[in-house]
C-alpha cells in the first residue's frame, strides 16, 4: 500500500482534493478531525495537556476550552512547541492505527490529509508527499467565503503559513488549484492514473 501525505495552505483546496481522491476510491484521513478527537474529554492527550498547561484550559464540564488553550499557546513559542509535541504524538498514533486498518482492508493507497504534515513528522511515514497550492488572492477569497471571518483575520492566518517555496522544495508533487472543483477533480483523476495505477496492479 502506498501512503500519500497531502498538505498545503489554507484556502488552497486540500480538502477538495482529498474529497476527489475519496470519490476515486482512495481512503483519506483528515488529521484535523483526528486532532479534535484526541483531545476529547477523558482522553490521555487532554490529560497530558492539562498537566502541561493547567486546569484553566478546561471548561466547567471537563472538556477542552480551545480558545483558552489557543490563547496560552500562541502567545508563547515554548508553549506552542509543548502543545505541538503533545498533540502530534497522539495524532501520529491514530494515523498509524488507521493506516494498518486500510492495509488490512486491502487498500492499494491511502491519503493522510495533514496541514502540519512536516511539522508533525508524519511525512516520514509517507511514500510520497503532495501539496495543493493556489494564488494568494484565490485563497483569500475562499477563506472569506468558507469561514466567515474578517479580512484582517484571514490575512493574518495566511501570513502565518509557509509560502509556496516551502512546499515546492519539500513535496514530491505540486498541484495548482486556481479553478473550480470539477477542474480539480480532473487533476485528481490524472494524478491517480499517473502515480497510483501501477501500484494498484502490483
Amino acid at each position: 500500500m502506498i501512503t500519500i501525505g497531502l498538505t498545503g495552505q489554507s484556502g488552497a483546496g486540500k480538502g477538495a482534493f482529498s474529497k476527489a481522491l475519496s470519490l476515486l476510491g482512495i481512503p483519506c484521513l483528515d488529521t484535523d478531525i483526528t486532532a479534535r478527537q484526541v483531545v476529547e474529554k477523558g482522553k490521555p492527550c487532554l490529560l497530558e495537556l492539562v498537566d502541561s498547561f493547567g486546569e484553566t484550559i478546561l471548561l466547567p464540564d471537563g472538556c477542552l476550552d480551545r480558545k483558552k488553550l489557543g490563547t496560552l499557546a500562541f502567545s508563547d513559542k515554548e508553549k506552542l512547541l509543548d502543545l505541538n509535541c503533545i498533540t502530534h504524538k497522539y495524532i501520529s498514533l491514530e494515523v498509524d492505527k488507521w493506516l494498518k486498518e486500510q492495509k488490512d482492508k486491502g487498500a492499494f493507497a491511502a491519503v493522510i490529509d495533514a496541514p502540519q504534515l512536516f511539522e508533525s513528522g508524519i511525512d516520514g511515514i509517507c511514500d510520497m508527499t503532495v501539496a495543493i497550492l493556489a494564488d494568494e488572492n484565490t485563497r483569500f477569497l475562499r477563506i472569506l467565503s468558507r469561514d466567515g471571518i474578517t479580512e484582517e483575520y484571514a490575512r493574518k492566518r495566511m501570513a502565518s503559513q509557509k509560502d509556496d517555496g516551502f512546499f515546492i522544495s519539500h513535496c514530491d508533487h505540486i498541484i495548482y488549484n486556481n479553478g473550480d472543483e470539477q477542474e480539480l477533480f480532473e487533476k485528481a483523476k490524472a494524478f491517480v492514473s499517473e502515480h497510483l495505477t501501477n501500484e494498484e496492479q502490483k
